[in-house]
């Protein structure tokens, strides 16, 4: 029985060790990913950790978009933590179709994404990259993506985004819901 509780904590800390190993492979700039990969997979064959390998093995190299929005996760917790929370409040007052807390909230998105693009252009150039136009609109539609959908705020907040995110088409940007739910009656004037 205490081989097996022994096996399991070990089981248990090369997950952690793994995963430790992937956060910080996600912070590499995308022209080193490669290499640091293949040296993380070396190091970890050699320590006879084969499903290890096989797991930092299967790391995509992110875009330089992806890049700079999973170094802005890491860099700026506090302001992204606040972001997926607008987020959740954003998709909030649309599926309640709260039209004022909409127009206040989408202000607010606006301000933000273009504050927190600025704060990952500046965290890419500290790290030594300079952000293409292309590469800044596509960290700037992955923001948009992380407030409008839950599955990209949820990727994103894993901080190892391959890939720009798309926002989806159904919550744009500067649209507000209709006034009134379809379907819903309402009250008659007073007379």
């Amino acid at each position: 029985m205490r081989g097996a509780v022994n096996a399991r904590k070990s089981r248990e800390k090369q997950e952690r060790d793994v995963e430790a190993v992937l956060d910080e492979l996600y912070t590499t700039p995308p022209p080193g990913f490669v290499a640091r990969r293949e040296t993380l997979v070396a190091a970890a064959k050699t320590a006879g950790q084969a499903d290890a390998a096989r797991r930092i093995h299967a790391a995509r190299r992110p875009t330089l978009a992806a890049w700079a929005a999973n170094l802005l996760l890491r860099s700026q917790p506090e302001e992204s933590r606040q972001f997926l929370e607008l987020g959740q409040a954003l998709r909030e007052a649309y599926d309640a179709l709260d039209a004022d807390g909409l127009k206040e909230l989408s202000a607010q998105r606006r301000r933000v994404v273009a504050a927190l693009s600025r704060q990952a252009a500046q965290v890419a150039r500290e790290a030594g990259h300079q952000l293409s136009e292309p590469a800044q609109q596509d960290l700037e539609a992955t923001l948009r993506a992380v407030l409008a959908d839950p599955d990209a705020a949820e990727q994103w907040a894993g901080g190892r985004l391959t890939s720009g995110l798309t926002p989806p088409s159904e919550f744009r940007a500067g649209t507000a819901p209709p006034a009134k739910r379809p379907g819903s009656r309402s009250r008659p004037a007073a007379a």
